[in-house]
C-alpha cells in the first residue's frame, strides 16, 4: 500500500467512525443531519479517497516528469536531515495555501470578469460545504468535514500543494501533516465546543488567555460561526491557524457562544437531490450583473 492510499484510507475511517461515533449519541437527530447529508458526505469522502487524489497525483507524476525529469522523490533529503523543520515550514504553507484558496470561495467578487469567473467556480463547488441539516434545524458534524462539490479537490491549491511534496520525495511529512491537519479539521466540525468553558470561565485571565489562543489556533467554536447562517459565515476561513485570519486575511471571528442558526438556505433541487449538489455546474447565481 502506498502513502497516497494510506492517507486517504485513514481519512475515510476517521470520517466512517466520526458518523457512527454521532448517531449512536443522538447528535444528528431532530432534523440536524438528514439521510440526503449523510450520503453525500459518503460520495464525497470515497470520490476524494478513490478518484480525486489518485487524478491529482497522476497528473503532478505526468506534468513533473515532462518538466522536471528525475524530480521524484528530489526533497526526500529534507525530511531526512531537517524532519521536524520541514515538518512545521510544510503544515504553515500548506496551511496558508488552503486558508487563501478559502477565502477567495467566500471573499467580495474581483473587479475582473475572468477572476468573477473562476471564482464562481470555487464558490459553487464548496456550496454544499454549508449545508447542514434541515432548515433552520441543521448542526455542524465531523462527517461534513470533507464534503463539497467534485470539482472542489480537483481545483483546491493546497491539495496539489501536498500532493507535490510527496511526490518529491517529503513522504512521512505529507503522512504526519496531513493526518494532524485532517483530524484538527474533523475535531473543528464536531459538536464539541469546549473552547467555550474557557471563554466565559469565571477568571478573567482564563478569558485573556483562551482569547490569545483563539488568536493563532483554530477552536470549534470558530468553525461553527464559519458555518452559521449570518456575519460570520465569511470569516475564520482556516481550519487550523488562525493566526492567518488573524493577520493575513483579516477573517478573524472569536465568539463567546454557538451560531443561532447553521447552514445556508438550500434551493428545492438541493434539498432533494444529492447528485444535483454534488456534480451541478450551474454557475448563474454567482455570475449575474
Amino acid at each position: 500500500m502506498n502513502e497516497n492510499n494510506l492517507i486517504g484510507l485513514s481519512v475515510l475511517f476517521l470520517v466512517l467512525m466520526a458518523a457512527l461515533f454521532e448517531r449512536l449519541s443522538g447528535r444528528s437527530a431532530n432534523g440536524a443531519r438528514t439521510a440526503r447529508d449523510w450520503k453525500i458526505a459518503g460520495l464525497t469522502t470515497a470520490m476524494m479517497v478513490g478518484i480525486q487524489r489518485p487524478l491529482v497525483l497522476f497528473l503532478i507524476g505526468y506534468l513533473m516528469t515532462l518538466a522536471l525529469p528525475g524530480s521524484a522523490g528530489s526533497l526526500a533529503w529534507l525530511e531526512h536531515e531537517h524532519f521536524w523543520i520541514t515538518l512545521v515550514v510544510y503544515f504553515c504553507l500548506e496551511e496558508f495555501i488552503h486558508g487563501a484558496g478559502h477565502y477567495f470561495a467566500h471573499c467580495r467578487r474581483p473587479r475582473w470578469r475572468w477572476a468573477q469567473k473562476v471564482q464562481a467556480v470555487y464558490k459553487h463547488s464548496h456550496r454544499p460545504h454549508h449545508f447542514s441539516g434541515d432548515d433552520d434545524r441543521g448542526k455542524l458534524t465531523a462527517t461534513q468535514t470533507f464534503t463539497n462539490g467534485f470539482l472542489w479537490w480537483l481545483i483546491m491549491p493546497n491539495y496539489w500543494f501536498s500532493l507535490l511534496c510527496l511526490y518529491l520525495g517529503l513522504t512521512e511529512v505529507f503522512l504526519w501533516g496531513t493526518a494532524i491537519k485532517g483530524l484538527w479539521a474533523a475535531h473543528t466540525h464536531t459538536a464539541w465546543n469546549y473552547d467555550l468553558y474557557f471563554h466565559n470561565h469565571k477568571w478573567a485571565w482564563v478569558r485573556k488567555t483562551m482569547w490569545a489562543l483563539a488568536h493563532v489556533i483554530t477552536f470549534p467554536t470558530q468553525h461553527h460561526h464559519h458555518h452559521a447562517r449570518g456575519r460570520n459565515s465569511a470569516r475564520n476561513v482556516c481550519g487550523s491557524l488562525a493566526l492567518y485570519d488573524w493577520l493575513v486575511f483579516d477573517t478573524l471571528a472569536i465568539e463567546t457562544q454557538r451560531p443561532e442558526i447553521y447552514g445556508w438556505r438550500q434551493s428545492e433541487k438541493e434539498q432533494k437531490s444529492i447528485l444535483y449538489r454534488y456534480f451541478n455546474l450551474d454557475l448563474s447565481r454567482y455570475l449575474k450583473t
